[in-house]
């Protein structure tokens, strides 16, 4: 299949839904194998009310694009979306509440495709991320998001560091997590204004990084075990810090 580097190849119920509602515009073909089931009947109709080419296709049209993902028998053809820079962020500054999800170094996508979703669940302003080593917005990270890619601005930066400094400047507070950390994320109050900062599970957030931090906080594990995944971190705290706004 013959793309132009504008576009790209999205699978998945929710994540077609999704981008086929917020904008319809930007898809030319949804694909699907089959119109039996409810939910796929409906994206039929959906697209062909945006005006959208549906084309039936077999089994082996999406084993062969979508060997490794649960395609669900959709996919569309859509534009790229647009990843923002961080001139986007002095367009939140504004903002009284203000929640931001900074992800250093992630590079598995579904990881990044999973805080995502969570971050979308928990309203989040903007993800930020580096511009180097670290996964953007690919068809992976879409699919696993469940359309939540759709819903928050993905913001790339090209220093981390300075980025911190600038939300600073502007009334942030920032958390990082390391495990070593002596604060539970339970036990504190968070700021109006803040940004979580998640790093890799195998290595963490930078020295740097940490030190540019206001507040560095763990998850409260009474188990035994001593990590989570990234995203479930990512959950258990921004819910924490959402449900004290």
């Amino acid at each position: 299949m013959n793309l132009t580097k504008d576009q790209e190849l999205v699978c998945g119920i929710n994540a077609v839904n999704e981008i086929i509602s917020i904008r319809p515009s930007s898809v030319t073909t949804l694909f699907i194998e089959d119109d039996k089931g409810k939910r796929i009947q409906e994206l039929d109709q959906l697209a062909k009310q945006n005006n959208i080419e549906v084309v039936l296709q077999d089994s082996s049209f999406f084993q062969k694009n979508f060997s490794e993902m649960n395609h669900q028998s959709v996919a569309i053809i859509c534009h790229k979306r647009l990843e923002e820079n961080e001139n986007f962020l002095e367009n939140l500054f504004k903002k009284k509440n203000l929640l931001l999800l900074i992800l250093e170094h992630i590079t598995d996508p579904h990881n990044v495709g999973a805080c995502i979703r969570t971050a979308a669940a928990a309203g989040v302003d903007a993800i930020i991320v580096p511009k180097n080593r670290s996964c953007h917005l690919t068809p992976t990270v879409r699919k696993i998001s469940s359309g939540g890619a759709e819903l928050i601005p993905f913001v790339v930066v090209t220093n981390i560091v300075r980025t911190i400094n600038k939300l600073q400047s502007e009334g942030v507070m920032i958390y990082g997590t390391d495990m070593k950390a002596s604060k539970l994320h339970n036990e504190i109050t968070y700021g109006d204004k803040s940004a979580l900062i998640i790093g890799s599970e195998d290595k963490g957030l930078k020295r740097l990084t940490l030190e540019n931090c206001d507040e560095i906080i763990k998850v409260n594990m009474p188990g035994r075990i001593e990590s989570l995944n990234a995203s479930v971190s990512t959950g258990i705290m921004l819910f924490q810090m959402i449900n004290q706004q």
